[in-house]
């Protein structure tokens, strides 16, 4: 008698052993639950083209073009639901439903840009994790995929007006240089983007904005580590799809006034014509200034995020 309960014992003994030492994802072919969230350091991948776009061109003396060179980042967040199952050996895969917000701030040439852009994400991940002690290291790479809910984008234009908008942008249309005469305009303003009445601050929809894509995807790489039943990452994305498309038609908008709303040539006048040689209307604020356009930019963000799985209690969830 003594002997059977030694045994039974023992056999409990072993039993809460290995529960104790036993990891939350050692249970194969169950799906792990949890919620995430963290801090995004998002920015675009060129500043090239920027003022073009938002209708300005900026020259020297020597009649060189002066473009914007560089965005500053901007601080967001991400946060939602995540979800992890485990393939085989150390294989996982994970996809997480998720709000993050990206966007760019700009300051250059007395401009100020900031951009604001929020989107619902969907960034599934093939995962490997390596056992280190207690807690496993991990490599990830995947895709993303989002679609655009919501954002603003502030234009502050502030070249020596102060307060005050700039007077008749109509007169500094183009930039031009008559060294006959000794006058130059180094600045030029297409007012068609803004309009001629609040060019010099602006406030737009972010994702309603003309030209502007909503959809969002592209790839996503990670390095990361769990323990036990937290999970912690640092993501990179980067877009593959265009945040502005410097190719989109604006046409339209350099139509004459007369022919769009059928006005008088009289309330024409004050809005000039728009038109190439040919007689069709310019495309866009490139085609305006002459410029060759440059290479359409790109959201690239940097991701990090904290998860909590509530398999602690349940152990995951059985297939």
């Amino acid at each position: 008698m003594l002997f059977a309960f030694t045994l039974i014992g023992s056999a409990n003994a072993q039993r809460y052993l290995e529960n104790a030492i036993r990891r939350p994802d050692d249970h194969r072919n169950k799906i792990r639950l949890g919620i995430r969230g963290g801090l995004n350091i998002s920015d675009l991948t060129s500043a090239e083209g920027l003022d073009i776009w938002n209708g300005l061109a900026y020259f020297d003396m020597n009649k060189n073009y002066i473009g914007f060179t560089d965005t500053r980042s901007k601080i967001g967040f991400n946060a939602g639901l995540t979800a992890q199952l485990k393939l085989q050996d150390r294989w996982y895969v994970q996809a997480s439903f998720i709000y993050t917000t990206k966007g760019y701030e700009l300051k250059s040439q007395e401009v100020d840009i900031n951009c604001a852009a929020h989107y619902i994400q969907l960034p599934i991940e093939l995962m490997y994790k390596y056992p280190v002690q207690s807690f496993d290291l991990i490599v990830s790479g995947g895709l993303f995929l989002g679609v655009g809910v919501n954002g603003m984008t502030t234009f502050f234009d502030h070249y020596g007006e102060g307060a005050d908008p700039r007077q008749f942008h109509d007169a500094l249309q183009k930039p031009y240089i008559d060294e006959e005469l000794g006058v130059y305009n180094l600045i030029g303003c297409d007012h068609t983007v803004h309009g001629a009445n609040v060019y010099w601050a602006d406030d737009d929809d972010t994702f309603f904005s003309d030209g502007t894509y909503k959809i969002d995807g592209g790839i996503q790489l990670g390095l990361g580590f769990e323990y036990k039943w937290f999970q912690f990452m640092i993501n990179y994305q980067y877009s593959l799809t265009y945040l502005y498309n410097y190719d989109y038609d604006f046409s339209n908008r350099y139509v004459a006034k007369a022919e769009r709303e059928n006005v008088t040539t009289a309330d024409n006048s004050k809005y000039g014509l728009y038109y190439n040689e040919d007689g069709t209307p310019y495309r866009t604020s490139f085609d305006y200034f002459s410029m060759e356009k440059m290479t359409s930019p790109r959201h690239h963000v940097l991701m990090f995020s904290v998860s909590f799985f509530f398999d602690k209690f349940k152990h995951g969830l059985k297939l």
